[in-house]
């Protein structure tokens, strides 16, 4: 069975100041560069959901511009890209995937994450997965990113703002937490441009 990614990349970054799909990574731009992670883990299908500024996301993409889709309602919500990328693959005929990783495009993440995320899902046939990871007062907190069971793709792909989108469905289906104590990649955001160094500085990428 199939390992699928919905690859989150669709708002319009406004607390950024500018599109973070295109933020310089090294040589190339960040989706690109997460892009390529996604194909050096586990997963099998991609796709990335785009709304704001597609067609200069496009563009950078090269070859992997077949994974994209469009979420025309993007401006409704992070939930609305969601649902759009969970009826993709409904639509695409592989068949229900064994897990789903849901990735926001600020929120990079390495192959190793996924992977053991992914073996973690399937070793118990769990709901969700996710990283687990404590602050400097020891209260744990759920990172990133989120593995999902195939089972709940149809709930993902009905999923609104106005119905808490994916908090809604973690509240159903309470995740197992995977110790990740030492990765910061897993509490890695990038709102703000401020965050962006220390992130490149995580993931080994040049100014």
């Amino acid at each position: 069975m199939t390992v699928a990614a919905l690859l989150l990349a669709a708002g319009a970054s406004r607390r950024m100041g500018s599109p973070k799909p295109l933020l310089p990574w090294g040589d190339c731009t960040l989706i690109e560069w997460e892009y390529a992670q996604l194909m050096a883990s586990c997963v099998d299908e991609i796709v990335i959901v785009c709304g704001s500024r597609m067609e200069r996301v496009r563009r950078v993409l090269g070859d992997a511009e077949q994974h994209i889709v469009f979420n025309a309602r993007w401006p409704q919500g992070r939930a609305t890209s969601l649902a759009t990328g969970a009826a993709a693959l409904l639509r695409s005929g592989a068949g229900t995937p064994e897990a789903i990783v849901i990735q926001n495009v600020d929120q990079p993440t390495r192959p190793s994450i996924i992977d053991r995320l992914v073996e973690a899902r399937r070793a118990g046939d769990l709901d969700v997965v996710q990283p687990a990871y404590h602050d400097d007062e020891a209260v744990e907190h759920g990172g990133h990113p989120v593995v999902v069971s195939g089972r709940l793709l149809t709930e993902l792909s009905r999923v609104t703002d106005a119905t808490y989108g994916l908090r809604a469905v973690l509240q159903r289906h309470p995740p197992v937490r995977i110790p990740f104590e030492r990765d910061p990649a897993v509490w890695i955001d990038l709102d703000t441009p401020d965050l962006v160094p220390e992130a490149r500085r995580v993931f080994g990428i040049r100014e």
